[in-house]
């Protein structure tokens, strides 16, 4: 693996200073921290989030003439009116940010209560394999059916989020697209199998579509993060979060990542991992092992 290091701040400028960059998931976390960063070099941010007043007191405190909008990721039509309420008021689309994510089995690790941790995990909501039983049929034994939530939200809206900036972008010379990813996304978490299936199919579809020859002649550039363990509220009550010896990240530090990927000379195609502040690039060591694995667009 290659390590990156970031880059200077007269360079992103130069890079990003008047482009407008849309950033999900914006409220907190690493998209609030990717969108202060974006702008305090001179983009023209938006940051969109599900909750208004969480994402109007962030975007007060992005300031730097950011803007924000309110929309459901995971549903198609508000996805399309974000596009293009965007286009028609602020400008092109040069950087897009697929951030938005949740994480409802995570609360069992974050529960210290046992009697609660055990009622908690006999459902289905936070336990996939949970036998809850079907409490809308009255007598009935029939397995509650999982939730799938997580997809509509960590899947679909990456899905929709790359159709629509692709489309955009193939129209004013290409841009920039960064799918947000996780640790979970390379490697099985046992704790979050839903939730590491969504980090695992975000990086196939943003693996794939960097590749397709459509994509690369528009001049459009995709490109993944895969930050380990980040101090957002997400993770909030974890026990590794207050561990000597566990590695940590900082939003900001996973925001730089971003930055990277969004202003790599040859970024497309290419995955960050962050562990605590450092930044390595992990797709030139996998292409190498993967190798004749990889199948071309072509190739049926």
């Amino acid at each position: 693996m290659t390590t990156i290091p970031r880059p200077d701040s007269s360079t992103v400028h130069n890079l990003l200073n008047n482009r407008v960059a849309i950033v999900t998931g914006a409220a907190r976390g690493i998209g609030f921290a990717t969108a202060s960063l974006l702008a305090r070099h001179g983009a023209r941010v938006v940051l969109v989030d599900l909750h208004e007043d969480a994402l109007k007191t962030a975007c007060a405190t992005v300031g730097h003439g950011a803007t924000y909008q309110t929309c459901d990721v995971s549903d198609w039509n508000q996805q399309v009116a974000l596009f293009d309420h965007v286009t028609k008021t602020i400008g092109a689309v040069h950087l897009l940010v697929c951030n938005a994510a949740i994480n409802p089995e995570i609360v069992l690790l974050q529960t210290s209560n046992g009697e609660q941790r055990d009622q908690m995990a006999s459902q289905v909501r936070y336990n996939y394999l949970a036998d809850e039983v079907d409490a809308h049929v009255q007598g009935s034994t029939r397995l509650e059916r999982p939730s799938t939530q997580l997809f509509d939200v960590n899947v679909n809206s990456v899905v929709f989020g790359l159709k629509l900036g692709i489309h955009h972008m193939k129209q004013h010379g290409g841009g920039r697209i960064v799918v947000v990813g996780s640790a979970g996304s390379y490697v099985p978490v046992s704790s979050q199998p839903l939730y590491t299936a969504t980090k695992h199919a975000v990086l196939g579809l943003a693996r794939s579509t960097a590749q397709i020859s459509e994509v690369v002649e528009a001049g459009v550039s995709i490109s993944w993060i895969a930050p380990w363990l980040t101090l957002t509220p997400m993770v909030e009550g974890l026990q590794a979060t207050t561990h000597p010896d566990t590695l940590k990240s900082s939003p900001e530090d996973a925001a730089w990542a971003i930055i990277v990927a969004a202003t790599a000379e040859q970024g497309n195609g290419k995955g960050y991992w962050i562990q605590g502040q450092g930044i390595s690039e992990v797709e030139g060591a996998y292409g190498e092992l993967a190798g004749r694995l990889i199948v071309p667009e072509n190739r049926f």
